[in-house]
């Protein structure tokens, strides 16, 4: 799961996103979908540390996208 506080703390401090990928052990792009989500729904470190990680995950979660349901295939019979 992504660690959306230290993401949003360790940009706080400056550092760059592939030191910051590396420290929160995920994808250069899960970073910077992160701080872009940060910044549209105006989520900075100041305020985003007197939350709970539900209540930031949940300001930045995608809104309508939920996790996708896998099916296993059937077998087919003629």
């Amino acid at each position: 799961m992504t660690n959306y506080r230290e993401i949003l703390r360790l940009n706080s401090l400056g550092i760059s996103n592939k030191q910051i990928s590396a420290a929160c052990h995920c994808s250069r792009t899960t970073v910077i979908d992160v701080l872009k989500r940060a910044v549209e729904t105006e989520l900075i470190w100041g305020s985003a540390k007197d939350l709970s990680d539900k209540e930031i995950t949940d300001r930045l979660s995608p809104p309508g996208v939920s996790k996708p349901s896998y099916k296993m295939p059937g077998t087919i019979y003629r």
